[in-house]
């Protein structure tokens, strides 16, 4: 039984690093607008690049990590625009939500607000 469950913990262990729930990142948004309006970080544009780039330099990610479109929906209560973002980090898998804080449609940035993972 003691084996099993070091086991286990060992198991869960390359998963312990990616940070978990609400994981606002502090970011001037309207700098990061400006700054992608004059040509810089394009990647900010896509939700999957972002939470790629954000999830690698923030969040515990690997670059290695896998990072697919799940899709898109709009908040109707703050008219914010979100997307989901599945990601594979080693044996575990997470959904990422990020929104646009600033500009809303293919103009505007996107940033990460939510990190669940899936399996446990």
């Amino acid at each position: 039984m003691g084996k099993k469950r070091v086991y286990e913990e060992n198991w869960r262990q390359p998963c312990s690093e990616v940070k978990q729930g609400h994981v606002a990142v502090p970011e001037d948004f309207i700098s990061i607008q400006q700054y992608v309006d004059l040509g810089g970080n394009p990647w900010r544009l896509n939700p999957v690049e972002t939470a790629r780039m954000v999830g690698t330099a923030n969040l515990g990610f690997s670059p290695r990590d896998i990072f697919t479109l799940r899709g898109y929906y709009v908040d109707y209560d703050s008219g914010l625009n979100h997307a989901l973002v599945d990601s594979v980090h080693a044996p575990c898998r997470f959904l990422i939500e990020l929104y646009q804080p600033v500009r809303q449609g293919p103009r505007g940035i996107w940033a990460v607000e939510r990190v669940t993972r899936l399996n446990r």
